[in-house]
């Protein structure tokens, strides 16, 4: 190397300091959801037996109506900002430039789905039934606008992410506790949600501009339809994505009844905190590590990416496995006999810590990395095609178990298309020949975590 610091690699060839960073990352990320995991064993059986599965069924019908308005006050900012950030991070006055140019964005756009969140919500019967239950979820889009988590990943500065995620929680967790006393209460529990987001956001972003250095300053018009045109594609990745992710809750919604939209979100619940577990060590602690490998070579970006996929999918097995297995149990305890149905959405769903784990390694560590946005916005919009289809096709005649199938056979095509995509591009990151390189990648992290520990004791 050119400079007077020698950087030693461990037998995988991975930098040490790149190992440290990703351990930790993944250690703070860890501790949270240990937290997430936790805090709803104490709220979850205390509100679902007090408001039952129809109202836990509005609740999540109107957090699946507002998530298109966070996708478009989102647009595609907070990934390309951070893979632009994360390749130049020591450049104060780019960051200060891009973060400018994301927040002003985001406002402009929390304006324009203000207006149409409003005009949709009194003039369509379905919204203006619980207009004051979609108004309470609609307030988490100012959190949108001001959550800097974008900023800490590009930063690798996840620790104070962690902190803020369970600061929300705890806000959440102690106001549902105080506000929901009878089913008709249950209005609170987004109210909750959206106020803790907001005041937690509030703060993370005054501690990020000054840990970073960061001066805000409106960007001129020019910058900001340089930065609307530049992540325009994964906006629409993004859009395609929700679509066939999201939408199950939303079309189950106005195709059945508040109590299947119930069972079907008691029965991914589960699901979705293994989702958590794999996406924040994933998609946060090791997405700016790819992005920081990438832009040292094509290469060295996909040998990053070959390293984890054994270990990763190794991982994932076993969590679908245990969730097929344990998950009805822990659902019966967790919602009571109410929910009893949840058990069978579990075991179809349980397959998809796995689908989606992978999807994210192929999609969006590989494919976005190597600047393949078209490809994986054609892809992602094909997912979602096929995911309208089958949910149209099979929530009529099987209420949640339908959304549930149309949700697994979707994700399953995703994963496949990217796969087969990257294959005929020439990229092939399932080779057995990678797996003993795989599997110390995997060693040299489980041992710096572990030798972590061990000096903190």
């Amino acid at each position: 190397m050119s400079n007077d610091v020698t950087i030693v690699k461990n037998e995988a060839g991975v930098a040490k300091p790149t190992m440290k960073r990703f351990a930790v990352n993944v250690a703070s990320l860890f501790s949270v959801q240990i937290a997430n995991f936790l805090l709803p064993l104490l709220t979850v059986p205390y509100v679902v037996r007090i408001i039952g599965p129809d109202k836990l069924g509005l609740l999540n019908f109107s957090q699946a109506y507002v998530t298109y308005f966070s996708l478009l006050i989102n647009y595609g900012f907070d990934m390309a900002a951070v893979r632009s950030i994360a390749a130049n991070r020591d450049d104060k006055e780019a960051t200060s430039r891009i973060v400018s140019q994301v927040l002003a964005g985001k406002t402009l756009l929390w304006g324009l789905s203000t207006v149409i969140f409003v005009s949709l919500s009194l003039s369509a019967p379905e919204f203006r039934a619980h207009l004051w239950l979609h108004v309470c979820t609609y307030l988490v889009c100012i959190g949108t606008v001001l959550s800097p988590l974008w900023l800490y990943q590009a930063m690798e500065d996840l620790g104070r992410v962690s902190i803020f995620n369970l600061a929300v929680k705890l806000l959440f967790s102690m106001s549902v506790l105080l506000l929901i006393r009878k089913a008709d209460d249950y209005i609170y529990q987004n109210l909750a949600i959206s106020v803790a987001q907001i005041l937690v956001s509030m703060v993370a972003l005054g501690v990020a501009l000054r840990r970073f250095g960061v001066h805000l300053r409106w960007p001129s018009w020019a910058e900001l339809r340089g930065r609307f045109r530049e992540d325009r594609t994964l906006f629409f990745s993004n859009v395609s994505i929700t679509i066939y992710a999201s939408s199950n809750t939303f079309i189950l919604g106005l195709l059945s009844l508040p109590y299947n939209v119930g069972i079907y979100a008691a029965g991914t619940r589960l699901e979705s905190m293994a989702d958590s577990f794999v996406g924040l060590a994933l998609n946060q602690a090791f997405f700016p590590i790819v992005a920081q490998a990438f832009g040292q070579g094509r290469e060295q970006g996909l040998r990053m990416v070959r390293q984890v996929f054994f270990p990763l999918a190794i991982l994932l097995v076993l969590v679908a496995i245990g969730l097929w297995l344990v998950g009805p149990l822990a659902l019966n305890i967790l919602y009571g006999a109410k929910f009893q149905e949840a058990g069978s959405v579990l075991r179809v769903v349980s397959v998809l810590p796995l689908l989606i784990g992978l999807s994210s390694l192929l999609g969006l560590h590989t494919m976005l990395n190597l600047r393949l946005d078209r490809a994986f916005f054609w892809i992602t919009a094909g997912g979602s095609v096929v995911g309208l289809g089958l949910n149209w096709l099979l929530i009529r005649p099987y209420a949640h178990l339908g959304a549930a199938y149309a949700l697994v056979l979707t994700e399953l095509y995703i994963t496949a298309a990217m796969y087969l995509y990257l294959r005929w591009r020439g990229i092939d990151l399932m080779q057995l020949s990678h797996l003993r390189e795989g599997l110390a990648f995997a060693k040299a992290r489980a041992q710096t975590l572990l030798n972590r520990k061990s000096s903190s004791l």
